[in-house]
């Protein structure tokens, strides 16, 4: 059987409806995709460039979430420091409160109080993990931020130590307050014996200031010598000058008068020099332990020092999250910039798109009446055998 033969103008208009349907296809494939460019057979260069955009902003939107993960894990650390720096903030007032009590038992309230919450500084700390990362409780941890898949484009923060130890805040415990005197130490005395009415100087020693009430009566014992001392508003002191209460710091001095006839020998009382006596209180009126008070001035300078460190912490956290706050932001709309990019090489216009698509069909129209009219041409030969 022999081919079948198509006239010219047939064939035309076959092979233009061929074509207008193929573009008809592209476009419905284009408004139902969004795209313009699909595949590398729809336009190489456009599709690999479009891809490397595509791909650096996958990446990068990789790298956002770890950003994120890191801002996070710092804002963690940060409300960890700024809840220590509270506590610490109550010690140092505990502190200062025990420093103006004036019973044992006040103290010792305020020790446990002290020593109590001195323990929850540990307990928060280790409770400041963020996904198994804790940046407060200990040195030796590393957070680690990657900003992009180059290896210097990186991110390290340290961990520190704001426990309580003497590794972190270095805030000791405070010991129990048992009572006792003041430990005196005996500065200069005239030569001769001290007798009914006589008096000696004796300096507080080595020690930080205790307070002495006016009206307290003390007992100085050496050996098997008794000396009763009596605080008057003319002692002599840093605030004798106050009415109910004097202030004796280091190197300040009390005066004492024996009671009654005591022979001590000068040698003997300058021996007092070389050692320490006690002066007890009686009627319990009796001020801090010197070496307590010393205790309370140590603990709130280092409770300073421990806010200084905490507050310098914060400092250097907060620095932190702000950079990868910063960092974040720029990676969102970097991510943005990229896809945008990348749209533009590769996305369809729908608008244009959808108006192909009309005229595309009216010319599919068209073509089928011209392939009509020629067809009916060709029919017009059969009219010859009628």
């Amino acid at each position: 059987m022999s081919d079948i033969t198509l006239s010219a103008s047939v064939r035309q208009n076959l092979l233009s409806l061929q074509s207008t349907t193929q573009l008809i296809g592209r476009t419905q494939n284009r408004l139902s995709t969004g795209l313009r460019v699909a595949s590398p057979i729809d336009d190489p260069v456009s599709f690999f460039q479009a891809k490397g955009l595509t791909d650096r902003a996958t990446d990068f939107n990789e790298k956002k979430d770890n950003i994120d993960q890191g801002v996070s894990s710092l804002t963690a650390a940060t409300d960890a420091v700024t809840a220590i720096e509270s506590l610490v903030q109550q010690l140092k007032g505990l502190a200062t409160n025990a420093k103006s009590s004036t019973t044992t038992t006040q103290i010792n309230n305020i020790v446990s109080q002290f020593n109590d919450l001195r323990g929850q500084i540990d307990n928060l700390a280790n409770d400041a993990s963020y996904q198994g990362l804790n940046l407060v409780a200990g040195t030796g941890s590393t957070l680690t931020v990657n900003f992009s898949n180059d290896t210097a484009s990186i991110l390290n923060v340290q961990s520190v130590d704001i426990r309580a130890a003497n590794t972190g805040l270095d805030i000791a415990q405070l010991s129990a307050y048992s009572g006792g005197g003041i430990p005196l130490n005996v500065a200069y005395l005239s030569a001769g014996a001290v007798t009914a009415g006589g008096s000696a100087t004796v300096t507080i020693g080595g020690q930080s200031a205790s307070t002495l009430t006016v009206g307290d009566t003390f007992t100085l014992s050496y050996g098997t010598q008794t000396f009763t001392i009596t605080v008057t508003s003319s002692a002599t002191g840093s605030a004798a000058n106050l009415l109910s209460a004097g202030t004796y710091s280091v190197g300040d001095t009390i005066t004492f008068t024996a009671v009654s006839a005591t022979t001590t020998t000068t040698t003997k009382l300058l021996n007092l020099g070389a050692s320490s006596v006690t002066v007890t209180a009686t009627l319990a009126k009796r001020a801090i332990g010197v070496g307590f008070a010393t205790e309370l001035s140590s603990r709130i300078t280092n409770l300073d020092s421990a806010l200084t460190t905490l507050r310098s912490r914060s400092q250097t956290l907060g620095s932190n999250v702000a950079l990868l706050q910063t960092r974040l932001d720029f990676t969102k709309n970097y991510v943005n910039t990229l896809t945008s990019g990348s749209g533009k090489l590769t996305l369809a216009d729908l608008n244009q798109e959808g108006g192909n698509l009309l005229a595309l069909q009216t010319r599919q129209q068209l073509g089928i009446q011209a392939l009509s009219f020629a067809g009916k041409s060709e029919q017009a030969i059969l009219g010859l055998f009628r």
